[in-house]
């Protein structure tokens, strides 16, 4: 294993057309879901796989910026959101920003969307790199993947799936803080097609999107895999 990380490291860095980066990648991504699966994977691989993913990523989507700086940003940016609905609300504009009021709460779910992950590292022990933007073009927090593979499966799982229902709970939060506002039922509506999707992803139709949930559902494949191998190691 730590062989054939070397060998697709050198690949990478030698730079490869879009096709055969591809074949590397997915390559790569087999080797992971091998090592996600050990009990006990060796330090070395762990810390080569995670040198080459982070070069993987910084080749995808470049930069990143410090979570000291994009976290009240962002907090900043859902504080703004939120005050400019309530500003229409509480005046009843007219047209203007009064068109724009219930479109505000996916503007303020989108910037608030990183603090699920943020919260699920501090309860999983998972480490958080920085602030980056999701290939689904959500603003969201970059995994330190060392501390993500060095994580039992079961936390990776965890992760995961309070990552992926936040968006839910947040929707809940702010329909329930909107409707006392407003007695308008319509802020709901988001609450509402979240569940739809979230009910659709379940089927795994959108695996290939990636996405939290997509992720949660792949580690709870490893996790039973995982399982099978630590029971055999008991035996």
């Amino acid at each position: 294993m730590t062989k054939d990380l070397d060998e697709i490291y050198k690949q990478i860095t030698k730079g490869q057309d879009v096709l055969n980066l591809s074949r590397v990648e997915r390559r790569f991504w087999k080797i992971v879901g091998q090592i996600k699966r050990i009990p006990n994977p060796d330090a070395v691989v762990v810390n080569k796989a995670s040198k080459i993913r982070d070069l993987l990523y910084s080749k995808k989507f470049g930069g990143s910026i410090p979570l000291w700086i994009s976290l009240p940003i962002c907090f900043a940016l859902a504080a703004i959101c939120e005050y400019i609905f309530f500003y229409a609300v509480i005046f009843d504009l007219q047209g203007g920003i009064a068109e724009y009021e219930y479109w505000s709460i996916w503007w303020t779910m989108c910037f608030l969307y990183p603090f699920g992950r943020f919260i699920s590292g501090k309860f999983t022990g998972i480490k958080l790199d920085s602030f980056v933007i999701s290939p689904l073009v959500f603003p969201t927090l970059k995994v330190n993947y060392s501390s993500y593979l060095r994580a039992l499966p079961p936390k990776r799982k965890w992760f995961f799936l309070f990552a992926g229902s936040w968006t839910s709970i947040t929707a809940g939060i702010l329909g329930v803080i909107r409707y006392i506002g407003t007695m308008n039922m319509f802020s709901f509506h988001p609450v509402i097609i979240l569940a739809i999707i979230e009910i659709i992803a379940s089927t795994g139709i959108f695996d290939k999107w990636g996405g939290e949930l997509n992720n949660y559902h792949r580690e709870k494949r490893i996790v039973r895999d995982w399982s099978k191998l630590v029971a055999s190691n008991k035996k």
